[in-house]
Parts: C-alpha cells; sequence; structure tokens
C-alpha cells in the first residue's frame, strides 16, 4: 500500500553564531513549508549555530545556545517533522548532529558517521566521528544510528560527508536495515561542475533504497571564504522530482514534492517511533530551473553568480557601507569591478528594489540609478608609466557600470619616496640597478589613498591579485595585494580573461577596452612596453604547472615531462625546462605572500590559501632542485 506524502528541502543563508537569526530564518523555512501540507522537512547541516564556526564549536557557550535554539525551533514545529543541525557535546567530544524535531519536542539526534577533513573541510579538529551502530540517550532523547519511523514512513540519515563515502556510504547500511527516505543535510562548498556531483550523489542514494532522497545545503558566502550553492533536491523513482534554483539572494529556498510513498511498519531497537498524522496537501509551489544551468558556458555563468553572491554576503554580513577599487584599467580590476556590478544587477532582479534596500538596510541607498555609484568608488591612478589605454580602459567600464570614479596623479608621492631614499642611501636610483625597487613603490603608493576612501566610505578594500600570480608572487606586498577581501584569489588568470571575453559577449559592453588589451603591470616605463607574461611564462603554462604540482600532486620532474608533452610543439624544451624552474623557484620564494593574502574565495577544486586548503613552509629549500 502507498500514501500521498508532502516532503520539502530548504537551503538556508546561515550567518555564524547568529542564533537569533539563524533560528528565524529556520522557523521561516518550517512555516512556509506547514503552509503547503509538508510532513517531512529537510534543512542543512550545522544551521543553527552556521557551519563555518571554526573553533568556537569546542566552546561550551556554542553548544549551550545552540542547544536553546533546538528546544525553541522543536516547540514550533508542531505538525510537521523537521530536521535541523548543530554541534552536541556528549562525554568528553563534540559531535555532528542532526536533530528530528516533531510534536513540539526532540524527537531524536542523528550524528554524522563520516566526517569531512580534505580541502576546505578540517571537522575533526572539533567533531568526533560517531562510531556505527551504537546507540545511547542524551537527556532522555535517544542519540546514536538510529532509523526514525513516524506515520508509515521510516527515516534514515545520512549527513554531508557519510554520502561520499563511496561503498561505505550509510545509504548502504540504510538500505539493509530498511528505509523509504533518507534525508541529507549538508553542507557542501561551492566549486566548478561540483553541483553535478552532488545531484548523481542524489540520484544514487534514491536508487540505492529504492526510495525518496531529499538533499538541503546551506546558501550563500555565510563566514567569509567559502561560498554555498544553495542547491536542494528531491529525487524518487530515478529522477530528480525537484530542485531549487543555485545562488539564490533570499534568505531561504524552498522546493516541495508530493511523493507516492510505501506504508512501512518498521519497529526493533534501531528504530524511534512516534505518532504523527499526516498533513492534507495544500498548494504546492513549484520552482523552475533557470535557463543557465543548462548554458554550454557553464562555468563562466557558475563564476558570476557565486563570486557575485559571494561579495555582496560579504558585504551586508560584514555591516560595509560599499566597496573600494583600485581600478587600473587591467583585467583583475575590471573583473572585480563587473562582479560587483553583476552582484548588484543580480539582487535587484531576484529581490526588487525595496528587497536590496531591506538587505541592505543600514546603507542610505537613494535611487535605483544611482545604486552602484552609492555602492562602488573606484579610482584611477596614474603615473608616468601608465598608458593612455588603460586609463580609457578604467573610465569606460566606471560609467557603463555606474561607480563613483575618481582619477588621481601620484607621480609626485613616488618621487618623494625616491628622494627621501636617495638621501639616505647616498645615491640615486636607477631602473638598471633598482628595477623591483621603483616597480613596488608605484604599486604600494597607491594602496593609501585607496584604504582613504574605505576609511572614509566605511567601504571593504577590494584586493586584485589572482591565483595564477599568488603561485609565484607576482604581486607587491601592501599594494595590489592591499584589501579587505581578495575576490579573485581563487581563480587562474587564463580563465579571467577568457571569463571577461564572455561577460562582453553577453552585453558588458564596458569591457570593451579592457578585452583589447595585453596584461601589463604598468610598472617600468612605457618604452619597454612590459608585458606579465614575458616577466613570468604564458599564463596557460604557468596554471598547468600550478595544478600538476599542487593539485595532482606531481614531483617537479614529473611536471617538466608532461609541461614537454602539451607545449613541445610550441616552445623549445630548453625554454620549457626554464619555465618550470622558474616556477618551483617563485613558488618557494613566495610562500610568505600567500601568507599575508586577504581571505579570498574559493571557487576551483583547488586553491592556494594557506588558511584554508593548500600549507607549505614559509622557509624550505624549495623544490627546483628535483626536476
Amino acid at each position: 500500500m502507498k500514501q500521498r506524502v508532502v516532503i520539502s528541502a530548504a537551503s538556508l543563508n546561515q550567518l555564524p553564531l547568529d542564533w537569533e537569526g539563524n533560528r528565524f530564518r529556520i522557523l521561516e523555512a518550517v512555516s512556509d513549508a506547514q503552509k503547503q501540507g509538508t510532513a517531512l522537512l529537510c534543512l542543512p547541516e550545522l544551521c543553527i549555530s552556521g557551519y563555518g564556526c571554526e573553533d568556537q564549536f569546542l566552546a561550551p557557550l556554542t553548544a549551550e545556545k545552540s542547544w536553546e535554539s533546538l528546544e525553541k525551533i522543536a516547540a514550533s514545529a508542531r505538525e510537521i517533522v523537521a530536521i535541523v543541525g548543530l554541534a552536541l557535546p556528549f562525554e568528553g567530544e563534540v559531535y555532528n548532529v542532526s536533530a528530528i524535531v516533531s510534536a513540539g519536542k526532540i524527537q531524536a539526534l542523528i550524528p554524522k558517521q563520516f566526517l569531512a577533513d580534505d580541502g576546505v573541510h578540517y571537522e575533526p579538529r572539533w567533531f568526533k566521528a560517531w562510531p556505527k551502530g551504537r546507540r545511547v540517550s542524551y537527556k532522555g532523547i535517544p542519540l546514536g544510528d538510529y532509523r526514525v519511523h513516524f506515520a508509515g514512513i521510516t527515516l534514515g540519515i545520512e549527513i554531508c560527508q557519510d554520502a561520499w563515502e563511496g561503498e561505505k556510504r550509510l545509504a548502504h547500511d540504510l538500505a539493509r536495515r530498511g528505509v523509504s527516505v533518507i534525508c541529507n543535510p549538508t553542507a557542501s562548498h561551492f566549486a566548478f561542475g561540483k553541483a553535478e556531483t552532488r545531484k548523481a550523489l542524489v540520484l544514487e542514494g534514491a536508487k540505492i533504497i529504492n526510495g525518496a532522497y531529499v538533499f538541503a545545503n546551506l546558501l550563500g558566502n555565510e563566514a567569509g571564504r567559502i561560498i554555498f550553492d544553495g542547491d536542494a533536491y528531491i529525487a524518487h523513482e530515478g529522477s530528480i522530482k525537484q530542485q531549487s534554483p543555485r545562488f539564490s539572494y533570499q534568505d531561504f529556498t524552498l522546493i516541495t514534492s508530493e511523493l507516492d510513498l510505501p506504508v512501512r511498519e518498521d519497529q526493533g531497537e534501531d528504530v524511534i517511533s512516534f505518532d504523527f498524522k499526516l498533513p492534507s496537501p495544500q498548494s504546492i509551489s513549484t520552482v523552475a530551473i533557470p535557463a543557465w544551468e543548462d548554458s554550454a558556458s557553464k562555468k563562466e555563468e557558475e563564476f558570476s553568480r557565486a563570486v557575485a553572491l559571494g561579495l555582496f554576503d560579504y558585504l551586508r554580513k560584514s555591516q560595509s557601507q560599499g566597496w573600494v577599487l583600485s581600478l587600473s584599467g587591467g583585467a583583475d580590476s575590471s573583473a572585480i569591478a563587473s562582479l560587483c556590478s553583476l552582484s548588484i544587477q543580480n539582487a535587484t532582479a531576484e529581490l526588487g528594489w525595496e528587497g536590496l534596500k531591506k538587505k541592505l538596510h543600514y546603507i542610505p541607498l537613494t535611487l535605483p540609478e544611482k545604486a552602484m555609484s552609492d555602492l562602488l568608488t573606484t579610482i584611477y591612478q596614474g603615473t608616468v608609466n601608465s598608458s593612455q589605454n588603460t586609463r580609457d580602459s578604467a573610465r569606460e567600464l566606471a560609467e557603463w557600470i555606474g561607480s563613483m570614479h575618481c582619477v588621481i596623479e601620484i607621480d609626485g608621492i613616488v618621487k618623494g619616496y625616491k628622494d627621501l631614499i636617495e638621501g639616505a642611501i647616498g645615491r640615486s636610483l636607477t631602473w638598471e640597478q633598482d628595477d623591483i625597487t621603483l616597480q613596488n613603490v608605484q604599486a604600494r603608493v597607491r594602496a593609501p589613498s585607496a584604504w582613504m576612501l574605505a576609511n572614509i566610505k566605511n567601504a571593504l578594500l577590494l584586493a586584485t591579485s589572482n591565483r595564477s600570480e599568488a603561485s609565484v608572487g607576482y604581486a607587491t606586498m601592501d599594494g595590489d595585494t592591499s584589501g579587505s577581501i581578495s575576490p579573485i584569489s581563487g581563480i587562474d588568470k587564463s580563465f579571467l580573461r577568457t571569463w571577461l571575453l564572455w561577460l562582453e559577449k553577453q552585453g558588458f559592453k564596458g569591457l570593451h577596452l579592457v578585452n583589447s588589451l595585453e596584461p601589463s603591470a604598468e610598472l617600468r616605463p612605457l618604452s619597454e612596453k612590459q608585458v606579465d607574461e614575458e616577466d613570468l611564462m604564458p599564463y596557460p603554462i604557468l596554471n598547468t604547472i600550478e595544478r600538476l604540482a599542487f593539485y595532482e600532486l606531481k614531483s617537479p620532474h614529473e611536471c617538466l615531462e608532461e609541461v614537454n608533452k602539451r607545449y613541445g610543439s610550441v616552445f623549445a624544451k630548453e625554454k620549457l625546462e626554464e619555465f618550470v624552474r622558474r616556477f618551483f623557484r617563485l613558488w618557494a620564494r613566495n610562500q610568505w605572500k600567500r601568507e599575508r593574502y586577504a581571505p579570498g574565495f574559493h571557487v576551483d577544486d583547488y586553491s592556494l590559501d594557506p588558511k584554508s586548503w593548500l600549507r607549505f613552509p614559509i622557509l624550505s629549500a624549495g623544490l627546483e632542485k628535483d626536476i
């Protein structure tokens, strides 16, 4: 016998340690689900506290506030079964737990059995993995490896990593024990293409149990570095029945589906049963999947939407009143200016003007057409080494997106520092003898002006370095690396250039001039025609070496062999060896710079951020000798 059951999943945009705000968003999602006649609602992992609490998970206060919120949420969940996540201390350890709440009570606590411990995830630092088959109680509430039975439905739980373990994933064990539904509360970060992997796991889970699978992820830039897609899925009978739109600017998104599920009568020592009457189905909202999800330019679309949302959430959650950007007219700063513009465009398109003002209620926004000038200040800081092309490029883009644009000349400041040091050391500084010094002083004296504007406006200063530059230290500390956040430090230069060309084709006409320019730092005299790739190596080769060495963990010699295979028809063997040696020499020399970069967004399947992904000694003998 089968019965009709309404099931929902909600993605939440939470903030670590925001007890009232997080609880409010949870209860709003519960309320909206109940209005649709939902029987079972899955909410994301650790949504009570926020996933990104870091070492605060070890603080007793976090556990106390989490439990206090859980009790309040449970009291409101009377005609629904809801799954909410929290950190729970037990017998001297902390566990990542999903609580089952219904009928005004906490019915069961199901802990996570597999912890994420690679890439950006460090869960074993805070949590203990729950042993398979262990079942105890906490404050009289069942705690452990339980199934939950209500209204003829038997529910199993996989919490995020529990589903990523291949043959060991919990769905296999739950299928043997018998369940009709699995809910997966998750906190799975954005990376290019990762949503398709998650969707495949959902479909596989539904197939394993021959039942329904419900998946709910976090949404937005929760804690600073990691962006969550906000994808939620309901799968049944071999297909995705409902799927949430990703990268929403709403506080939460909700999907609902009405499924035919078999009536089960399960019992046993691993089953927690409670009485529950299925609500009557109400008007169920359907959600359309945006056309861009099927775009041939999926990576470009994902980058645009993920980083734009990341910037917006960082802005509002930090209570900053805008962004300040040193707009050089080059690719990096132009990409960031464009992403700021997309952020406000996307937010306004989804929320409306009044909704945008509500989200940014602490900023005195005036009119829709002035939103960008209210929120983004750009500054071009020229020297005798700046070309007319970059001046025009910066002006064109600033005018097109509508930023408040300032232009100043800094030759006098550069000369002042140069004169001071020449007097101190008793000789003149020359390009032949002091090339790096004379380049870096230009980059560094641009920082104070940008910081002044950021201070005046209580705004975020956006640093402009990309991942390719970070790998070889092609950036000036306290110059172009200055900033509150570094939005593109997780992406390579080659992709940025491709993305800018793509964005122009989408109608972003302000990028016409920058897309016609060869990347240049413009720090040497114009007569030298400085080009980034001549200072370093072609960016595609640099990116290839970086990925081989620090994602695929190839030895320097293996990197050289692979580079020869890929580029041997274009460059001489000796030249390619020179590139590889230069990369590893510069990599080891510049770890200290990577340690000092402003926080950046994780967008690719790997990153160079030593605080969240890749650790390397600041002092080392390096790897160049192993080529």
